[in-house]
């Protein structure tokens, strides 16, 4: 399933691109497109299996907490693969990721920016069902949407993982960083470089997807986020991230 969020009705060439690579996967694909209206539903968006449209309330865990619902009531026991279009791709074969993946909810890359978690761009869950779908409530709920980025990232993707793993689903990541804290500053010490007495120490990685996005994609990634061509652009080499978008038949212009 792939969520879109098109306010106007248009779909950005990035948005259209990860449309296109979804249709080659194996199984049968879904769109869950986010507009101002359901007369905005683009024409490109035909080609989808299933087509469903939401107000533009909730980020992508209101898309995707609908979906888990309609799969565990109409194809119990099926997998779905869930993303959003904060990331460019999927690039190469992610069939061969999706298969290999041991565990029932898979993140493609673990973040430890504010603690250990799953970056909700891209996730997995095998044999969906009433009860995964139960168990995920306090996390993947279709009775509320969160409208904050922040509200989302600190009460839903960080604890998206934790609440899978006390429910007895295995959780694992096929990419992922640094522990939690280990890439935090103390207390004492951001004091102390904010009055100018120390100097930052080299950052350490707390998000590869933002600080090691080129070293990712060449080691087989297969997402790059959007919003290193825009507002997180300082975190990478402009021209290596082109010369790579290149290489999947990706330029800059349109992908934000």
């Amino acid at each position: 399933m792939l969520f879109l969020y098109a306010p106007d009705g248009r779909l950005r060439a990035g948005q259209q691109d990860s449309l296109a690579r979804l249709r080659n996967l194996r199984g049968r694909n879904a769109v869950v497109l986010a507009s101002a209206s359901p007369s905005d539903l683009p024409d490109v968006v035909d080609g989808a299996d299933a087509l469903y449209w939401k107000g533009l309330s909730g980020f992508d865990f209101s898309a995707y907490a609908f979906m888990l619902q309609e799969v565990a009531r109409h194809s119990p026991g099926a997998d779905l693969y869930l993303q959003n279009d904060s990331v460019l791709g999927p690039f190469g074969d992610i069939d061969s990721l999706i298969e290999a993946a041991p565990w029932r909810l898979t993140g493609f890359l673990g973040s430890s920016a504010m603690e250990n978690h799953l970056q909700s761009y891209a996730l997995l869950f095998r044999g969906v069902d009433l009860e995964l779908v139960e168990a995920l409530e306090p996390v993947l709920s279709s009775r509320r949407a969160l409208d904050s980025w922040k509200d989302v990232v600190c009460r839903q993707e960080t604890r998206l993982a934790r609440t899978a793993s006390r429910s007895g689903c295995s959780v694992g990541a096929l990419w992922f960083a640094p522990g939690a804290h280990e890439a935090e500053t103390p207390l004492l010490g951001a004091a102390a470089m904010k009055a100018g007495l120390v100097r930052r120490a080299e950052q350490k990685v707390a998000d590869p997807s933002l600080c090691n996005a080129a070293d990712l994609i060449e080691e087989g990634f297969p997402f790059l986020k959007r919003s290193l061509f825009g507002r997180n652009q300082r975190f990478q080499e402009r021209r290596r991230l082109e010369r790579l978008l290149s290489l999947q038949g990706l330029s800059p212009e349109g992908v934000l």
